[in-house]
């Protein structure tokens, strides 16, 4: 079993061992709370950070995680906070292997190999990673204090049961640090049922369910004990009815199939899911039916099939209760050869992390390396050396960072909480303002937009189209571009500020200078959407740098087809 974990913590370190992109989504405007939360004293109760919607109420539910990471950042120790992410994400998956009793443990390899797959969904710098450590601590505690050995009069007592005496201690933390803080009420509840269900059924001598009981109810009153008490404690509830912008990780991953969403861990969630099932069906008509591990699997399972984001609940609640429902299965035959080839694919898949090959092959932005990637930084630098004016009008994904970086000088029009703005505002004004240029033009009149930061890696159909239109229009001037944003600001702006224009028909590749082929890949089919066939030399200067992309070479296989396909028709080549 030793070396099983081993082999399950080296394949999780692999890859977790890989740049972070937590400033392309939340952790800059984390930093800036964090900042304000130590200076005032107080945690801020509305947006405070959009001059469209200021004083919306906002329910913070992670502000002690900003605190941490506004002091990490002003030590000059940001990295820091990526080493310790490995450590807690770490430390979550050896407790929650350690709760594997080892008479279970002949098909964790395998078995757990697969599941450590989903983890990879998750493996940003956000708030939730304290609460992969709660779980699986919480489910540890939890199931040491359930041990009791018989003694010689035949009661049953406790083996360890001061452990569950910091439960409540850390629902204290928890509720302060991630809104996930209520599955370590529902791991009480469940083994508090379950601890009832054993007295009444069998009425074992010594077995007192008041002392979880007790602990039970401290926990839940004790999280009251947060900035906005019992609003905060019923705040997973609610916070969604407000919801008027639908995000990847609030949705079930059959939803985003069916729009065509590729996500190569789905596969992995619906193996281990189907693997939770076999093993209750095994276990119901076994004897080793255990009705608390029927509950756990089924609650792991349950909060995967909610949403993308609580994809890691597979692992910290569903696997250990999974390799347990199949009982005693002895290490030989086919439970031997399973386990060595799952140690031969860890292996393998693991060098792949670890060599970089597996983010190349994907074209996946991440590379191997403890550091932070900050996409939007280019774009902001250009807009505070030059002072460009306000209002300014953003998209969702990049608020965060511009908040960061800009804030109190400069405020946003929308940044990534959809619960810290009416759900109207996403509605009626956001996405309208998008969708249909002429519906921009009357937003803009009525804020007044005198510049525009967008990123034009932007996937949503609404941000296409705005980019398209506005490019067009012989308002705005565009007078920055990367491999990630544009700025845009008014002609009488550019003018007075003495800003070059940029003209897309004239960019070529010689005049950047990245070090990776996804920069260009990503400039080349900005372009090519803008209908620019100059994005044709970026992606070609792409499969220069990395020959193997498989997006680079999809599109020029299309081009080459279209190209064909217009000299057969119109005897020329359309590019």
């Amino acid at each position: 079993m030793k070396f099983s974990i081993v082999l399950l913590l080296f394949f999780t370190f692999s890859f977790l061992f890989r740049t972070d992109q937590s400033f392309d989504q939340d952790l800059g405007r984390h930093i800036k709370l964090g900042e304000i939360i130590i200076r005032t004293g107080q945690v801020p109760k509305t947006n405070l950070f959009s001059y469209t919607n200021g004083d919306f109420p906002f329910i913070n539910t992670h502000w002690l995680f900003e605190v941490l990471a506004y002091i990490f950042a002003q030590a000059n120790a940001l990295q820091a906070l990526l080493i310790l992410k490995i450590i807690v994400i770490l430390v979550s998956v050896w407790i929650t292997l350690k709760i594997i009793p080892p008479q279970n443990s002949a098909l964790l390899l395998p078995i757990g190999f697969i599941f450590l797959h989903v983890l990879r969904e998750r493996l940003e710098l956000r708030p939730e990673i304290f609460s992969f450590l709660f779980t699986a601590l919480t489910l540890f505690i939890l199931t040491k204090f359930m041990d009791m050995k018989q003694t010689l009069d035949g009661r049953y007592k406790f083996v360890s049961y001061w452990p569950i005496l910091i439960l409540p201690l850390i629902q204290l933390i928890w509720i302060n640090i991630h809104i996930y803080f209520f599955i370590g009420l529902i791991l009480q509840a469940i083994f508090l049922i379950y601890t009832g269900y054993q007295y009444l059924r069998f009425h074992p001598k010594g077995v007192n369910i008041k002392l979880p009981l007790i602990i039970f109810i401290l926990s839940v009153l004790i999280s009251l004990l947060n900035p906005n008490g019992l609003q905060g404690l019923l705040y997973p509830l609610n916070v969604t009815k407000n919801y008027g912008y639908t995000i990847v990780e609030n949705q079930t991953m059959f939803l985003l199939e069916s729009i065509n969403f590729k996500d190569p861990n789905f596969l992995f969630v619906k193996i281990s899911v189907g693997i939770v099932i076999l093993s209750m069906v095994f276990t119901l008509f076994s004897r080793a039916f255990d009705f608390k591990n029927i509950l756990l699997t089924l609650t792991g399972v349950t909060l995967t099939l909610l949403n993308v984001r609580s994809f890691p609940y597979l692992v910290f609640l569903s696997l250990p209760a999974t390799l347990q429902n199949f009982g005693v299965i002895k290490l030989k035959g086919l439970t031997l050869s399973l386990s060595l080839v799952a140690c031969i694919l860890l292996l393998f898949e693991s060098y792949s992390y670890l060599n970089g090959d597996y983010y190349r092959f994907r074209d996946d932005p991440h590379k191997v390396g403890l550091e932070f990637e900050e996409n939007v930084k280019g774009a902001v630098d250009f807009i505070l050396a030059n002072k460009l004016p306000q209002p300014i009008f953003n998209n969702f994904d990049i608020g965060s960072y511009i908040i960061y970086r800009g804030y109190p000088q400069y405020q946003v029009f929308v940044d990534g909480r959809p619960e810290a703005y009416p759900a109207q505002f996403f509605t009626g004004i956001y996405i309208p303002a998008q969708t249909d240029y002429d519906n921009f033009k009357e937003v803009e009149k009525f804020y007044g937009f005198k510049t525009i930061i967008f990123s034009h890696t932007d996937q949503t159909p609404w941000a296409k189209t705005f980019l398209s239109a506005v490019l067009k229009d012989e308002v705005w001037k565009l007078v920055y571009i990367d491999d990630f944003m544009v700025v845009l600001t008014k002609f009488e702006a550019s003018e007075e500020k003495k800003l070059t224009t940029v003209n897309l028909s004239n960019l070529t590749p010689t005049s950047y200078s990245f070090d990776n082929h996804l920069s260009y890949l990503r400039l080349g089919i900005f372009l090519l959407n803008n209908q620019y066939p100059g994005g044709v030399q970026f992606v070609q200067k792409a499969l220069q740098i990395f020959p193997n992309s498989p997006a680079a070479n999809a599109i020029m296989a299309n081009l080459t087809g279209q190209a064909i396909f217009w000299g057969k028709s119109k005897s020329k080549f359309f590019w």
